[in-house]
């Protein structure tokens, strides 16, 4: 049976193919990549910098100095794990089912990977538009990059002569502007999903084990065993690890008495049909909890549960691919931002030789991050 996740899936690349394929007289496809131009929006940003120079100025000055540090931040980081043989970055791929990637990738839900780089690509090159504007240079268009039906990316397409005769502190501001707000979006997540998790646990408790499912034919199938566990052999049972820690005493042919709040209920433990002399009772469990707010209490409900865990799983994903990315993108490497960025400050400092000292190190720290990548699992296994 085909899971709602990948119908889903199926039915976003429906209609987004459809969509592409309306609009086709507007696009771009070059070699499986899509390009879509707009100028409409433009006229936004030119608003809000007429209206806050000053502000977005500081913004921007702010953003040279989170460049700056993230930059060399991350070739330390990149150094001392790649010398130390750990990975440092990983390659971010969509993935459903539970299917796992393999290879140096974290495999992310596809939804949640759609959202953030929804979210991520957006700001960034916003961010840059921002900037550009604010030195009034014109911006041709900006657009979305796609790899076949997938988005992977945004742009913004700014006259570049004009760019290059702006003063050092200006072209830092454009070129730190989309890596700075990456940096920024992870800080709103990462304080989203603490913030969230402290306001659970204090309006929240665990009180139990709910039971979701019983597996047919097992333990808890033959004993009718349903509703909410609260003690196993009259050990008190709040939360997964209670019953966990409960299980983990017993062994295979042991028989045990739970109370739900259903009733009573005696059961002969099985075997796990997939762990050796691990006892089984085969049923698939998740915390209860009861809230009280306000004077008000009762049982959270099921479908809360979901989207609230949902949402805080999502926001753990775009804090680290937020950081990733905005890390990353400010490394010294051509042409990523940082290679921009940082070639900037080589010209100013070394002058003719700065444009060297930046391809350098572009070449040095690619060799680095692609053995990072791809040839430490190699190395481990090399040396045993």
């Amino acid at each position: 049976m085909v899971s709602f996740e990948i119908t889903s899936i199926l039915l976003f690349i429906i209609i987004v193919g459809s969509l592409l394929l309306k609009d086709r007289k507007n696009i771009t496809f070059k070699y499986g990549i899509i390009i879509r131009r707009w100028t409409k929006g433009l006229e936004l940003i030119d608003k809000l910098v007429r209206r806050y120079p000053k502000f977005v100025t500081w913004i921007g000055n702010i953003g040279i100095a989170v460049g700056l540090l993230a930059g060399l931040v991350g070739v330390a980081i990149l150094i001392f794990l790649t010398v130390r043989l750990e990975r440092a970055f990983g390659l971010i791929l969509p993935t459903a089912g539970g299917y796992q990637v393999p290879g140096p990738v974290f495999s992310i839900p596809f939804w949640y990977w759609l959202l953030a780089i929804f979210i991520i690509a957006t700001t960034h090159e916003t961010m840059h538009a921002v900037f550009i504007r604010l030195e009034k240079v014109p911006v041709k268009n900006y657009g979305i990059l796609m790899f076949l039906l997938l988005p992977i990316g945004a742009f913004v397409d700014p006259d570049n002569n004009r760019i290059k005769r702006l003063s050092l502190i200006k072209k830092l501001r454009i070129f730190a502007a989309g890596s700075f707000v990456n940096i920024l979006t992870s800080f709103v997540a990462i304080g989203l999903l603490i913030s969230s998790a402290f306001a659970f646990t204090i309006v929240t408790e665990s009180v139990g084990v709910a039971i979701d499912s019983v597996a047919e034919n097992s333990p808890a199938d033959k004993a009718n065993l349903e509703g909410t566990i609260l003690q196993i052999d009259n050990k008190s049972i709040t939360n997964v690890i209670d019953f966990v820690k409960a299980l983990n005493n017993t062994k295979p042919g042991d028989e045990i008495e739970i109370t739900t709040d259903k009733g009573e209920y005696r059961l002969i433990l099985g075997e796990h049909p997939e762990i050796e002399n691990r006892s089984y009772i085969g049923v698939m469990i998740r915390n209860s909890y009861e809230y009280n707010l306000f004077g008000f209490n009762g049982v959270v409900p099921l479908m809360f549960l979901r989207i609230f865990f949902t949402v805080m799983s999502f926001l753990n994903w775009l804090f680290l691919i937020s950081m990733g990315i905005g890390i990353v993108n400010l490394l010294p490497i051509k042409p990523l931002d940082g290679g921009l960025f940082f070639g900037e400050i080589f010209t100013k400092l070394f002058k003719d030789k700065g444009n060297f000292l930046i391809n350098l190190t572009s070449i040095v720290l690619i060799g680095l991050l692609l053995f990072n990548l791809f040839g430490i699992p190699w190395v481990k296994n090399f040396i045993g």
